[in-house]
């Protein structure tokens, strides 16, 4: 739309409004068209425009209505403002003053479709060329706006916001995805980019007609800094981008999100500062946790028992070492916690060691973990102690009652129960049943070695009987003998319980 003002090309700007008439205005017509049928150029020049009799016409037909005979006399004395209208000049917004005219609705409404258009121009040419000056002076004329044109005032620098939004989805979905152009090694520049497609400076100056985009803004950058975060070894930049973020004028219920990813985020970065310059001690933990990690392989290959691997696990590193370190080790404590977990599971699942699973979980709870892991590690403790009571007697050497059991090192028996008896006919009636009884393999060695000093005992005995029988009378070896072997079947006894009870069963 192209604003001419009728009361100028006229040249009628000296004359009271309530003078200007019909007549007047057909006079001045006729001798504006004859300047316009005598010039080189058949135009009109006006401020920079080249009109022609039709858009003169079209102008001066404004005039029958007298509300707009006032105005646009009003606009022919107000030089700037009657400038700004026609060509966009900025001297206008450089000195822009309060009116009284300007209170008025009708006046706001009449020049608003010309200013408005004006007013987009310039926002998003200052926007583009980061004239914060001219910017704000543009948005502090939004009183000259009526409510029906802000749409067309805003409407190019919306589109200029939205592309930017665009390009930074774009490119999280890049990121995301691994076909950015963007590593470890410049993954930084982001912030500038971020910085200038979005200048907080400009952005915080916008009336609330932008807030929903200033609310989109914010959720982009989130996006990206979750993606970085996700995909590139840094904590500066998601921590760079969400500060950056914060300072926009967020008006959105996702505000408390981005306040609690920053923290987050904040609070990883500064541990991660604290790890730099702990490095050396982190690689000495790094190399416990590994050697741990390569043993839970090996349980779950039986390849190392259950109780073997809860002795490494002890010996590899001190509990309340481990413990007292700074904030810095809360990751490598929470691995080497997962990983003696992993350990008690595979103790489980592969060796069906109830006693060493739960002295291994046990150990992880004495972890100084986060509240997540530990209940974890408290909900597997609980598991194994209900599968403990379940399978008790079973799950555990009847003997010693510590060790699992081991294959191949049980105890057959048959157990006979009486179930009648009658003496006339004189009869016993039973039941049996095979039993096998779980022995670990310790136990069957003590058990072994107390058998095997029962038979020395006993036949050492028979036959040192046998030899005083037959050395005193000659004809009683055989009562010797008999006494030997009563007397080595007592002391056999006697030395098979203690060696038993000296193996702790």
């Amino acid at each position: 739309m192209i604003y001419i003002n009728p009361i100028e090309i006229l040249e009628l700007k000296d004359k009271e409004v309530n003078e200007i008439d019909s007549s007047i205005i057909k006079k001045s017509k006729r001798r504006l068209f004859a300047d316009i049928d005598l010039s080189d150029s058949g135009f009109y020049e006006y401020n920079g425009q080249k009109l022609t009799k039709s858009d003169c016409e079209r102008a001066i037909e404004e005039l029958e209505d007298k509300n707009k005979i006032e105005f646009y006399s009003h606009l022919s004395t107000n030089l700037e403002l009657n400038k700004f209208l026609a060509n966009g000049s900025n001297e206008l917004l450089n000195s822009l003053k309060q009116e009284s005219i300007y209170k008025l609705p009708e006046f706001v409404d009449f020049i608003s479709p010309f200013f408005s258009a004006k007013i987009d121009h310039i926002l998003l040419k200052s926007f583009q060329n980061k004239d914060l000056e001219l910017f704000s002076s543009a948005l502090r004329a939004e009183y000259l706006i009526s409510k029906n044109d802000l749409n067309k005032a805003y409407k190019s620098l919306g589109n200029e916001i939205q592309q930017r939004i665009t390009a930074t989805d774009k490119l999280t979905k890049e990121i995301k995805e691994e076909e950015s152009n963007y590593t470890d090694d410049n993954i930084d520049d982001v912030i500038n980019v971020i910085k200038k497609r979005f200048p907080s400076e400009f952005l915080n100056k916008l009336p609330i007609y932008f807030q929903s985009q200033i609310n989109k803004i914010a959720a982009s950058i989130n996006f990206l800094q979750l993606n970085i975060w996700n995909e590139f070894n840094t904590t500066s930049v998601p921590l760079s981008l969400l500060e950056y973020l914060l300072e926009l004028n967020i008006e959105s219920v996702s505000k408390p999100t981005f306040e609690k990813n920053y923290n987050i985020v904040k609070k990883k970065h500064q541990e991660r500062i604290e790890q730099e310059k702990n490095a050396p001690l982190i690689k000495e933990w790094a190399k416990i946790l590994i050697s741990i990690q390569s043993k839970v392989d090996d349980v779950e290959n039986e390849t190392l028992k259950a109780s073997d691997a809860l002795t490494f696990v002890k010996s590899s590193f001190e509990l309340n070492e481990l413990n007292n370190l700074p904030s810095f080790a809360n990751e490598i404590r929470t691995q080497i916690g997962y990983s003696i977990r992993s350990m008690s599971i595979a103790s489980w699942n592969k060796q069906s060691d109830i006693k060493n699973a739960l002295a291994l979980i046990n150990y992880s709870l004495r972890i100084s973990v986060n509240e997540s892991a530990k209940s974890k590690f408290q909900q597997d403790k609980n598991e194994l102690e209900e599968l403990e009571k379940k399978y008790k007697g079973v799950l555990v050497c009847h003997f010693c009652e510590s060790n699992a059991p081991d294959s191949g090192c049980e105890i057959n028996t048959t157990i006979y129960k009486e179930t009648s008896r009658s003496y006339i006919p004189r009869r016993v009636q039973f039941t049996y049943s095979d039993v096998t009884v779980p022995r670990c393999r310790s136990c069957k060695e003590i058990h072994s070695k107390g058998s095997n000093n029962y038979y020395l005992v006993f036949f050492a005995l028979l036959i040192l009987g046998a030899i005083i029988g037959g050395a005193t009378e000659g004809e009683h070896f055989i009562i010797g003998g008999i006494i030997g072997a009563v007397a080595g079947w007592i002391v056999g006894k006697i030395i098979e319980g203690n060696q038993v009870k000296k193996g702790g069963i």
